[in-house]
């Protein structure tokens, strides 16, 4: 029949178009830069910095004038003073050498501190889990960590985020990491080292990801035939070796379907946090999920006595006017109790937005949106960021420091 058409051709025309469509409204959005990644981070006020390093606002004023080696900032209108995020960075360091913050405001590996590890995993999509993931991992950033993201999803929205498209740009990604060596060829995997960039958010690096992880799928059932190369639960942790000493956290983000990534990045993680949004499906399938969860550990735990630091649920796209939400939110902290951080993932316009233009919350204007607005959704991945990294000061042996008000 004439009118019929090829499916191959006909998809691969509407993804040309896409693309296109997308990188000319890139550049207009990010114009006159070409990319988002030609622009810096936006600068900080001192008050953001004093909440990002939990010192007293009026403390920190102190130490910026008094000692020594502090970076002058840069005044701006109102005579404010702002810091970028490597002269927050700086500061951090100067109050730490001068015993004005302590270990557990200084988020940096002791000699035996084990490298924190945190998987971001629910088979269900649609629960902000990249979105969590990219706030969490800023967060933690400007509070001093040094992060590795390794972004597993085929889809790669983490990846887009920080301006990184390694299909489009041809670079290295996770796959070219994990991948099975090719007989034919002769190719086989590259270091992590190879496949790590730079972002432009100090502290945070990330191994990209790929359409190609797809390919590792195939790969990993083919090995088990062949039963070659390092097995496929392990090939992330030992990939992972190599950069040991060099980053505080690795932070993963998953696909939303099980998968052989899925199950490595859960053998290598010391960590993991669940996504949960505020839906009464969601909680059907939660049971699930945690049983199909579960089933995956316990083929880790054959492999290895596999012990986590923690494992905690988060309720997502959460509002607290929505009485069904509220009642939704009562009823899983009545069950799962300690289980669940305290602070929720919040809806917003500002999440909404943010996610419209690719920016992260910390990389938008307060002042382009109404006060309350910006500080709800500020306090809420605030929130989660103290949470998550009270987990990790625990597991390193320190006492988390409380917060105090400025």
């Amino acid at each position: 029949m004439s009118g019929r058409i090829l499916a191959s051709e006909q998809l691969m025309s509407f993804s040309s178009i896409i693309d296109t469509a997308l990188t000319q409204q890139r550049e207009l959005l990010y114009a006159p830069d070409q990319r988002k990644s030609d622009k810096p981070l936006r600068p900080f006020s001192v008050r953001e910095v004093s909440h990002a390093l939990k010192v007293k606002y009026n403390s920190l004023r102190q130490y910026l004038n008094t000692l020594e080696g502090m970076p002058a900032g840069t005044l701006e209108s109102g005579n404010r003073k702002y810091f970028t995020a490597e002269e927050i960075a700086e500061i951090q360091a100067v109050l730490h050498r001068e015993g004005k913050i302590g270990d557990e405001r200084f988020p940096r590996r002791n000699p035996g501190d084990a490298q924190a590890r945190l998987v971001v995993y629910n088979l269900k999509g649609g629960v902000s889990k990249t979105s969590l993931s990219v706030n969490l991992a800023q967060f933690l950033a400007l509070r001093g960590y040094r992060i590795l993201a390794v972004d597993l999803d085929p889809q790669a929205s983490f990846s887009d985020m920080f301006d990184i498209q390694a299909d489009l740009d041809g670079q290295a990604s996770i796959y070219d990491v994990l991948r099975y060596a090719d007989p034919a060829s002769g190719e086989g995997p590259i270091p992590i080292t190879d496949a790590i960039q730079a972002t432009y958010v100090p502290n945070i690096d990330i191994v990209p990801g790929s359409m190609s992880m797809t390919e590792f799928e195939y790969e990993t059932s083919a090995s088990f035939r062949a039963g070659d190369g390092t097995p496929f639960h392990r090939r992330i942790a030992d990939a992972l070796e190599q950069v040991d000493g060099y980053y505080d956290l690795v932070l993963f983000d998953t696909p939303p379907h099980m998968s052989f990534a899925v199950i490595a990045a859960v053998f290598a993680a010391t960590g993991m946090l669940i996504p949960l949004s505020a839906g009464m499906l969601d909680v059907v399938s939660l049971a699930k999920f945690l049983e199909l969860a579960a089933s995956t550990m316990q083929v880790v735990e054959q492999h290895q006595d596999k012990r986590y630091d923690f494992i905690r649920f988060v309720l997502t796209r959460y509002s607290a006017s929505d009485p069904a939400q509220l009642q939704l939110s009562s009823f899983l902290r009545t069950h799962l109790g300690g289980a669940m951080l305290k602070h929720d993932f919040v809806s917003s316009t500002a999440i909404a937005d943010a996610g419209n233009t690719m920016n992260p919350l910390l990389e938008l204007d307060p002042g382009s949106f109404h006060r309350k607005t910006y500080d709800r959704i500020f306090d809420s991945l605030s929130g989660i960021a103290d949470e998550v990294d009270s987990e990790i000061m625990r597991a390193w042996g320190r006492k988390p420091f409380e917060r105090e008000d400025n």
